[in-house]
């Protein structure tokens, strides 16, 4: 059995441990709601974007954007939107379990977070170019990223680029998801605009200026910027929602285990008891 000195070592050293966990879930907890609120909000923009589709429905079928144009050429390139710190459970082990499943072995990858980078290192992937965002990150953090997904495949470099994020459900669940970001097809859009139910008695009248298939090919850069921006938020509501949860895990383990440990040197305190007592009596005993 440990002696009382290390047993009031360990749970003097669990207690700090708890401490330091239970502020990180606060801190994660604030973030958290922040995180989601954006990531909530900026689905309303995609809403937005549906109801303008529905309207442009007739042209994007014939819509020629560069941004729409598939080729055979060139490589497919993957985005993986992960964490650039620890602390929160599977949800980047997870994300990469999904990555090595769906995408090819092949393709070249970029990471918005680093925290995933030694792995892709040692499953033999091609990383070609790391990003951070901190977690509040504005419009200048993200362009030199969107741009360089966009110049990257307008010059042919890649053919296609797809997305691996952690879309945000709730503060539980988190859902790793792969998606083709570019090109941008007409049976997407025609989706995106099918999710607007809003009603609308004027859409025979609806006045487009200077012409349909000039406002599509305007809207869709937008569209493919504010896409990447909603899945790096969706990735930003997870890690924090993610590292809250672990966060508290770890808080409630440590009560557990220091409950534990305080059990275990209460009896370990009424042993030494015991056997002083024992002593002191074989000692009167022997002195009659």
């Amino acid at each position: 059995m440990a002696s009382l000195r290390d047993i009031k070592r360990r749970i003097k050293s669990v207690r700090n441990t708890s401490q330091i966990t239970k502020a990180m879930q606060m801190v994660a907890s604030a973030k958290m709601r922040r995180a989601q609120e954006l990531a909530l909000n900026g689905r309303a923009y995609i809403s937005a974007l549906a109801n303008v589709f529905k309207h442009l429905q007739d042209t994007i079928a014939e819509c020629s954007s560069p941004l729409m144009q598939r080729r055979e050429a060139g490589k497919p390139l993957v985005v993986v939107i992960n964490t650039d710190r620890g602390l929160c459970g599977g949800l980047n082990s997870n994300l990469f379990k999904e990555v090595l499943t769906a995408c090819p072995a092949d393709a070249d990858y970029i990471t918005i977070g680093a925290k995933l980078n030694p792995q892709f290192a040692r499953t033999g992937r091609n990383l070609v170019a790391s990003f951070s965002l901190g977690d509040s990150f504005d419009e200048a953090e993200l362009k030199p990223i969107l741009d360089f997904i966009r110049n990257s495949f307008l010059d042919g470099t890649y053919k296609t680029v797809t997305v691996a994020y952690q879309k945000f459900i709730n503060v539980m669940v988190q859902k790793p998801q792969i998606v083709e970001l570019l090109p941008i097809t007409p049976e997407e859009l025609l989706a995106v605009a099918a999710q607007d139910d809003t009603e609308d008695d004027n859409n025979a009248n609806f006045l487009l200026e200077p012409s349909a298939g000039s406002l599509l090919a305007a809207i869709l850069p937008l569209y493919f910027a504010n896409l990447l921006t909603q899945q790096v938020l969706e990735g930003k509501a997870s890690e924090q929602s993610a590292r809250m949860v672990a966060m508290k895990s770890a808080t409630e383990n440590a009560k557990t285990l220091i409950g534990e440990l305080t059990l275990e040197y209460n009896k370990a305190r009424q042993t030494q008891i015991t056997n002083e007592l024992l002593e002191i009596t074989t000692a009167m005993k022997a002195m009659e």
